[in-house]
């Protein structure tokens, strides 16, 4: 392993940059390399990034090809093409994505080590199965970020519905990161309790859990920040060895009753990356919705192999 902890970034357009920024500006890496096909994007990034923070840390930062993300001890993946506003679902993006996937496993696969690779280009629970298929890395070195940013939705929608602060929120939304994404209700506590939930207002929820993403990137182009956040959150989690549970999308290998799909599921993240993959008991509800995600994601997995 490289002797400076270092981290690579794949893709630096609007997320991959602010992920990029993040953690130079948090100074919790010593080096960090940009990569993009277009160089000058990575160039102008690095050198914007590395201004950001000469007051705060000595963080190296620079643009750099694959060979430069040699003994990278984290690789995020962010190459794709974006979801657009006119695109309902992330499962427009199988086809265009998944090309772009299988490039980036080509050149990863002539690394000489085995960095944990995080995914987060859409859809994110077959694109990362996908990166995990082609590049042959262990399964609990490759991870999609996103089911901690649903969670981070879920808790600002509870926060503002009941007129609590969002810190005294505990609630967490696995499964697909998609259509059927389950916030798991019969877990959420409100200032440390146990809260119970009509079907009406679990409805409703999740109603506004679905339509988020959309309403951020209707009017903005893009959800950035709390993508790039969250991510930088697990990061933070792997080099610390922090231990916290995190609801990463996760290849399976029997958990859940589930085999070789990619899906948000509680883990607890540590140096190894995903060091233990806990089973949450579900109500009903619950275990339906989450079954019909692992339904969906395997067959846009068969539809594209």
């Amino acid at each position: 392993m490289h002797s400076r902890l270092k981290v690579s970034v794949i893709g630096v357009g609007n997320l991959g940059s602010c992920i990029a920024y993040e953690l130079a500006n948090r100074g919790i890496v010593e080096e960090l390399v940009l990569i993009d096909i277009v160089r000058d994007l990575a160039e102008g990034n690095a050198m914007d990034i590395g201004h950001s923070i000469a007051f705060r840390n000595n963080t190296k930062v620079y643009a750099g090809d694959y060979s430069d993300a040699e003994g990278s001890h984290i690789i995020v993946v962010t190459a794709g093409k974006p979801r657009s506003p006119e695109m309902k679902t992330r499962l427009e993006l199988l086809e265009v994505n998944k090309r772009i996937i299988a490039d980036v496993a080509q050149n990863l696969k002539r690394l000489g080590d085995e960095p944990i690779l995080i995914t987060l280009t859409n859809p994110v629970d077959i694109m990362n199965y996908l990166l995990w298929k082609y590049t042959g890395m262990p399964r609990r070195k490759v991870i999609g970020s996103a089911s901690m940013l649903d969670s981070a939705r879920f808790r600002y929608f509870l926060s503002r519905k009941y007129g609590v602060s969002v810190l005294d929120v505990e609630a967490y939304v696995i499964g697909e990161h998609g259509e059927n994404q389950v916030p798991v209700f019969s877990r959420v506590k409100i200032r440390g309790e146990v809260r119970g939930f009509t079907s009406l207002e679990r409805s409703e929820i999740i109603d506004e859990l679905k339509k988020s993403a959309l309403a951020v990137i209707s009017k903005k182009g893009a959800t950035v920040y709390a993508p790039a956040n969250n991510t930088v959150n697990m990061i933070e989690s792997i080099i610390r060895g922090e231990r916290r549970i995190s609801i990463c999308s996760a290849v399976l290998e029997g958990e859940y009753g589930l085999k070789d799909i990619s899906i948000g599921v509680p883990v607890t993240l540590g140096k190894n990356g995903i060091e233990e993959i806990h089973e949450w008991s579900l109500d009903e509800d619950e275990r339906k919705l989450f079954y019909l995600g692992a339904e969906s994601i395997r067959k846009a997995i068969e539809s594209i192999l």
